[in-house]
């Protein structure tokens, strides 16, 4: 479902948004997996405090990229089958809970954005202005990270506030 030709019908709309969900699990989990293995070939090409800062950063956030998003891929489908059996017994109950949650998860795009461009520009000020070895690695795990995180969040908000349009449709229609 693309933002510009909004459905406000909550049965399409609460299986799209889980359903990327679901692929940004999968997309996380190989990342994760891509990080992981950008971290395995610099220990195996660098040397020194370069490889370091860059190595250890890429094999964190490769291993939380790829648990977490395994786990998002997986705990997602469950979690659809519930609400599609929710919005068929209780509609009223479901609309009033995601509405909340959503309203939450909106509530933390712009906070994200802020935090995502602070390290970006942190990462930029340590590749351009300290020239330490250092420094140069950890500036980029840090632009890569946090890049692919503005990324990621840039639709991941574009997916919620058609839902949310939805929610909030499903809401009117019920007063």
């Amino acid at each position: 479902m693309h933002p510009g030709n909004q459905t406000l019908n909550l049965t399409e709309s609460l299986p799209a948004y889980f359903r990327g969900e679901q692929h940004l699990g999968i997309g996380l989990a190989v990342f994760g997996v891509l990080a992981l293995a950008a971290a395995f070939w610099v220990w195996r090409t660098q040397v020194g405090a370069f490889a370091w800062w860059l190595m250890i950063p890429l094999a964190l956030v490769g291993a939380g990229a790829g648990i977490g998003g395994a786990a998002l891929a997986v705990k997602t489908q469950a979690q659809v089958t519930r609400l599609v059996a929710q919005l068929d017994t209780e509609p009223a109950a479901l609309v009033t809970a995601e509405t909340s949650r959503m309203a939450r998860v909106n509530a933390n795009w712009p906070r994200l954005k802020v935090a995502w461009s602070v390290v970006i520009v942190a990462a930029l000020g340590l590749l351009l202005f300290v020239h330490r070895e250092w420094a140069s690695g950890l500036g980029l795990a840090l632009l890569l990270t946090a890049t692919t995180l503005f990324f990621v969040d840039v639709f991941a908000e574009r997916r919620a506030s058609v839902y949310t349009a939805a929610l909030e449709h499903a809401r009117a229609a019920e007063r």
